[in-house]
């Protein structure tokens, strides 16, 4: 899990990128996406702006990557491995 700095900072990074890509964060589907681009901390903060004009098109790759950063998906896929 990130520090609570480093998600902010991230956060306010998809919300301006957001706002120049003109997607309603008002939407349900565009705040998990700014959501699972924020947790991903495989995807670069200067990168997050890339990755939610990707995820308009192909959603579930982004989606996928944060669900898997999870700490849930990581233990239970530790027993799914057993």
């Amino acid at each position: 899990m990130l520090p609570e700095s480093t998600l902010i900072e991230r956060l306010e990074e998809a919300k301006r990128c957001a706002r120049i890509l003109e997607l309603d964060m008002s939407r349900h589907t565009i705040r998990s996406y700014i959501i699972a681009s924020v947790i991903d901390n495989d995807i670069h903060i200067n990168n997050i702006g890339s990755a939610l004009t990707s995820a308009l098109a192909n959603p579930g790759h982004l989606l996928l990557g944060a669900f898997e950063k999870t700490e849930q998906h990581q233990k239970t896929q530790l027993l799914l491995d057993k």
